[in-house]
């Protein structure tokens, strides 16, 4: 099989349609004139870890709670092994984002007196379920981006150890794109599957996370040479009977027999 090549050149390549993806290709079109693509392997509509949809936002600072309660958290939670400038400049627009996300459409809940419903130190409460629909319409809004669906991006082109831009095919095409850009974001996601699951019978693929994010981010990166930063902490769900869950939630009834009254 003989695959067609095509060229593409932008200001700025991302690579990975998630929720971290279309965001970003929306910021800067935001505040620049710059053209930017958006190499997804699925559909922005619905890929990434918020495909589904998701029913709270879990990172939000509350009314009497400071970004620093936010950090000094999240240290305590990974045991001190995180990169404390990334957690308190993200905490730091945690609030504005949300905003942002409220005018796009995104449904939050709120009281009487119109505030968000609080779930905790740091969650509010959203109708999510179409989070990734809501951002995907964003994007396909500007005019100045430009969206490859069904494009599997495998690495990046490196020249004089500076990239230029990424190589990928079509999944429904026989089509090897070559893709030149200014800068280039990768937002593929973490790695979902690089450890074995401690149930290798039914519960094989029950993963926090969705088994797409294979870590080809990282494999690109490792071999393009980058400096690989924030790998000590690795995120390990917590693993009832049954069922698997993110750490701190308690699995409650599951497979618990249903009681007839």
């Amino acid at each position: 099989m003989v695959l067609k090549k095509k060229k593409l050149y932008t200001d700025i390549l991302i690579i990975g349609g998630g929720t971290a993806g279309c965001y970003a290709a929306i910021t800067i079109t935001g505040q620049s004139d710059k053209k930017v693509i958006i190499a997804e392997k699925a559909n922005i509509k619905r890929s990434g870890c918020l495909a589904a949809g998701v029913n709270a936002l879990n990172a939000y600072i509350v009314k009497g709670k400071t970004p620093e309660d936010y950090l000094e958290y999240v240290k305590q939670d990974a045991n001190g092994l995180i990169r404390e400038d990334l957690v308190l400049t993200m905490a730091e627009r945690l609030n504005k984002v949300t905003r942002h996300l409220e005018k796009l459409g995104l449904v939050i809940l709120k009281d009487e007196n119109g505030e968000y419903v609080t779930r905790g130190n740091r969650n509010i409460k959203i109708n999510g379920e179409n989070i990734k629909p809501i951002l995907a319409d964003a994007v396909y809004e500007q005019e100045n981006i430009k969206v490859i669906n069904k494009v599997n991006i495998i690495d990046y082109i490196v020249k004089d150890n500076c990239v230029l831009g990424a190589y990928g095919f079509s999944i429904e095409e026989n089509i090897f794109y070559i893709i030149y850009a200014k800068g280039v974001i990768c937002s593929t996601g973490g790695a979902a599957g690089i450890y074995k699951p401690n149930n290798t019978g039914f519960s094989k693929h029950k993963m926090w996370y969705p088994p797409f994010n294979t870590g080809a981010g990282y494999a690109m990166g490792i071999r393009a040479g980058a400096e690989m930063t924030t790998f000590e902490m690795r995120f390990i769900a917590l693993r009832c009977k049954d069922t698997i869950a993110p750490t701190g939630t308690i699995a409650q009834g599951v497979s618990a027999p249903r009681l007839t009254v």
